[in-house]
């Protein structure tokens, strides 16, 4: 992630994940290194860990998009692809000691540790009011979305993770948990002024990341998926639609999308994603290289290659700007306001231009009264469209869950299965 404070960058992520618990070699050791407990009484070392916060979740985009791609309809494996991928691809002979089970646990968890830390000192630090706010607004963002990512990506999850026995928690409880922390951290970040953020913008916040509308987005993401159709419409409107919010790569930092797609070439995109689009569907081609002809991966099936974030450098969105019209548009047909649900429908379809970087369908209207009048048939059709709106976003598997029927495809697994070396080191972990 670019950063405008700290000038090592390495430094940064090292300090971020030494107090996470994970390591971090530095080829030179430094044996006046200050302690961990240093580190956190002092605001340098705390506006390190928040700034290494962000890089954390940033690096494991991948990890969370992996398993929902490969369990669905988006990502097929290459012959070059690892076992593990090509399991969650078939379903068949799945390892719960795959790599890929324990990383995206790993990567939230790491996330969720340094956002703890962060809440439990910035109080203590006197860092004024604009900094600690923005600190503590971000960290508990990104703690929600740490938490928010793994519980659609695992059946139970620990919410509390300070003793040696966490257990793991429910759906319910967790999205409780989720949405408990967005509200309290849009309170926090609006209870500040502008003026008084300036110092964490300039000393905290990654470039082009957007605190206030991705607050909004995951509130309208998660109340949506907690089944809260009124609290997700009215968070969605809260969202400024042309106001793009980004997880950007400096190196040695890298785009782990293009890392898979481009670099090592593991995954690319099943060629039924092309085939099964309405003609003229401009989203194929933002996400999809059209050009060239199909190869045939391993297990056997007709692969593209991926076109999107094709540079190692690439900004990844944290939520796309449709997102938040697809959810008012399932909301309101959940609550039975079916005109309601047309009307965004047919927004997302018929957008023909963006001031950002986002898909466009550039599609016809669909006709409300005759295609779009059954609850069935608006459901039908926001399942299409959030397939080709927001691929590769790690949404798809909920989808499945959420829509149903409505859908296409059916996952291969319905969810990970708890990390072996969580059932191992875990005596409450349920395995």
């Amino acid at each position: 992630m670019t950063r405008r404070y700290f000038r090592n960058p390495r430094l940064v992520l090292c300090v971020a994940a030494a107090l996470a618990g994970t390591a971090c070699d530095l080829t030179l050791v430094n044996p006046n290194a200050p302690p961990e407990q240093t580190v956190l009484n002092t605001p340098d070392g705390l506006v390190a860990l928040a700034v290494g916060m962000q890089a954390q979740y940033a690096g494991g985009v991948g990890d969370f998009v992996i398993p929902p791609s490969l369990t669905t309809d988006e990502w097929g494996t290459t012959t070059r692809s690892l076992i593990a991928y090509q399991s969650l691809l078939t379903g068949n002979n799945f390892d719960p000691s795959y790599a890929v089970v324990l990383a995206p646990w790993a990567d939230a968890y790491r996330t969720i540790k340094s956002a703890n830390n962060v809440l439990l000192y910035a109080p203590q630090v006197n860092l004024g009011p604009g900094l600690e706010a923005g600190m503590v607004s971000l960290a508990k963002l990104f703690k929600a979305m740490a938490l928010g990512t793994i519980i659609l990506q695992y059946q139970s999850v620990p919410v509390d993770v300070s003793g040696p026995a966490p257990v793991p928690q429910s759906r319910a409880v967790v999205l409780d948990t989720v949405l408990a922390l967005l509200e309290s951290a849009r309170t926090d970040f609006t209870g500040v002024t502008a003026a008084d953020l300036s110092g964490f913008t300039s000393r905290v916040l990654g470039t082009g990341f957007n605190v206030l509308n991705t607050i909004d987005a995951m509130r309208a993401r998660y109340n949506l998926i907690a089944g809260q159709y009124q609290q997700a419409i009215d968070a969605a409107d809260s969202v400024r639609p042309n106001v793009l919010s980004v997880f950007t790569y400096t190196a040695p930092a890298v785009n782990s999308i293009w890392d898979l797609g481009f670099s090592t070439a593991y995954v690319k995109v099943l060629k039924s994603f092309k085939d099964q689009a309405e003609a003229g569907d401009g989203r194929v081609a933002y996400w999809v290289d059209t050009t060239v002809a199909p190869t045939t991966g391993n297990p056997d099936s007709l692969l593209l290659p991926l076109k999107k974030f094709s540079g190692q450098g690439d900004a990844y969105p944290v939520y796309l700007p449709d997102e938040m019209k697809l959810i008012k548009a399932e909301a309101f047909a959940q609550l039975g306001t079916l005109d309601s649900a047309a009307f965004y429908v047919n927004a997302v379809r018929t957008q023909a231009s963006s001031p950002v970087d986002e898909p466009i369908a550039n599609l016809p209207a669909l006709d409300p009264a005759t295609q779009l009048d059954t609850q069935a048939k608006l459901l039908a059709q926001i399942a299409y469209e959030r397939r080709y709106e927001l691929f590769e976003q790690g949404l798809r598997w909920e989808d499945t869950r959420r829509l149903g029927t409505a859908l296409t495809t059916t996952p291969t697994l319905p969810f990970l299965p708890t990390p072996l070396q969580e059932c191992d080191a875990n005596p409450a972990a349920g395995c």
